[in-house]
């Protein structure tokens, strides 16, 4: 709260440089040092702005869509503690990465995320299909059939 008042007064001040021009009408300086000082301020404010407002929402989001995250299909879709939840996926991809070896080994530079992530959910999916969300979202239905169609 301190810290979105101080940086409000700093936009204030530095729109006040930008439009007033006290340093010129004082001194009858040239106008670039109103225009930088002000620009300088609203510079600053937008610095704090993206560290202190916008960064924490997009990681939250970030985190969120990670596997296992609240908004992720395991963590959408099955009844999980998250912890297990990322237990099961990591385990799921390393058993991918192993049969996937040969791909990977011929195409190291090849595109094998959408193969080794439909595996990994195949085969946890395997191991919790009992802990799927009763309440069948949209969401959860196209996330099943995805995982059942045959590729």
């Amino acid at each position: 709260m301190v810290g979105t008042v101080i940086s409000s007064v700093v936009l204030v001040v530095g729109l006040l440089f930008i439009i007033v021009r006290p340093i010129w009408r004082l001194t009858r300086s040239p106008l670039y040092w109103d225009m930088g000082i002000g620009t300088g301020a609203v510079i600053i404010f937008l610095i704090y702005i993206m560290t202190a407002v916008v960064t924490p929402k997009m990681i939250e989001e970030d985190l969120a869509k990670e596997p296992c995250g609240s908004r992720s299909p395991q963590g959408a879709c099955y009844k999980l503690e998250p912890d297990l939840c990322k237990t099961i996926w990591d385990k799921a991809i390393g058993d991918c990465k192993q049969e996937l070896a040969d791909v990977i080994k011929a195409r190291p530079t090849g595109l094998i995320w959408p193969a080794l992530s439909r595996c990994s959910a195949r085969k946890m999916d395997k191991s919790v299909r009992f802990n799927r969300v009763q309440s069948e979202t949209d969401y959860c239905k196209a996330y099943f059939s995805y995982l059942e169609e045959k590729h």
